[in-house]
């Protein structure tokens, strides 16, 4: 086979003034067909990302769009990796598997490939963000957002992405160290379970954790799994209501609730799969705060609206 008239030398164009959409293809004699190959994917994951932002939009607020991604089927047999695709949550759950065992930074770090499958061993760049990589993380970022969005109050839903075994994919992408990814581990607490403001995965986590509550609320599974790892229980309670959610201080007197928002019914049903034996130990005293002021949340708006109910009466 010849090779193409594009080909190193002979290219019409300048490789040394480049704009910044086409820096990549600065290298020593570069082949028409990577060029090809590299525009191609770009392509191809600038067209997913927003596939994909768009069914995040399109699930919220909309139980009819969030059934639908359940009912559909592909036009023909699909798989992904050893697994059958049958319907949009399999999809969905297929776009977090691709990143399956890749650390944060190895994803924002992937370099331009030649249209061939993954590899963590040859295609890490450890150096400087890609501007593949910073595809990827989008990617992956509109994924989580359209998890979390299709998975609110549909129960056949959630269960169908824990079937899928999307649950355990998460928990993975959100522990970030073996302490976390220990099932029993200490009831040390850590300064903080998610990333800082630094890092770029930081809106991807708590999408993660957004959807992995959603998933919780409406599936006992997915509650019982969740429950039986503290560390992982801590993280969720720091993802809802931030780091001082998680902070314990036993002489401490002040019983107000504020600073803390209404307590999420998926993190409810965690926290009471834990306390009926899912975690080991049982509850503990960061876990138990959070119930308790709950219950006193529940009892001050009960008495307000008592109140509110009074006054009416007295103005008719």
């Amino acid at each position: 086979k010849s090779e193409p008239i594009l080909n190193g030398p002979a290219m019409m164009f300048d490789l040394e003034n480049l704009c910044n959409n086409h820096l990549h293809l600065r290298s020593i004699d570069p082949s028409f067909d990577v060029i090809v190959m590299n525009e191609l994917g770009a392509s191809a994951l600038d067209h997913a990302i927003s596939c994909l932002g768009s069914l995040r939009d399109l699930s919220c607020g909309s139980a009819l769009n969030r059934a639908a991604v359940l009912a559909w089927t592909p036009p023909s047999p699909a798989r992904y990796d050893t697994q059958c695709i049958e319907n949009g949550v399999h999809v969905l759950s297929a776009y977090v598997n691709r990143y399956d065992k890749f650390e944060w930074e190895d994803i924002l770090y992937l370099k331009e490939r030649e249209f061939n499958m993954m590899s963590p061993a040859d295609e890490i760049d450890s150096k400087t963000p890609t501007d593949r990589g910073k595809r990827e993380l989008r990617l992956l970022t509109n994924t989580l957002g359209a998890i979390r969005n299709t998975s609110h109050s549909t129960p056949d839903v959630c269960q169908d992405f824990f079937n899928y075994g999307l649950v355990d994919l998460l928990v993975w992408r959100l522990t970030s160290d073996d302490t976390l990814r220990n099932t029993q581990s200490t009831k040390t607490m850590p300064s903080s379970s998610l990333p800082g403001a630094s890092r770029p995965w930081r809106e991807a986590c708590f999408r993660a954790a957004g959807s992995l509550i959603n998933l919780a609320e409406k599936c006992p599974d997915v509650a019982y799994r969740l429950g039986s790892n503290r560390r992982f229980i801590y993280l969720l309670i720091e993802a809802w209501g931030g780091a001082r959610a998680v902070v314990f201080d036993p002489n401490k007197t002040n019983k107000s609730t504020r600073g803390l928002p209404l307590l999420h019914l998926g993190l409810a049903a965690i926290l009471y799969a834990a306390g009926n034996g899912a975690l080991e130990g049982g509850l503990d005293d960061v876990m138990m705060q959070v119930l308790e002021k709950e219950k006193m949340r529940k009892r001050v708006a009960q008495t307000k609206e008592e109140e509110r109910k009074c006054r009416q009466a007295k103005h008719k």
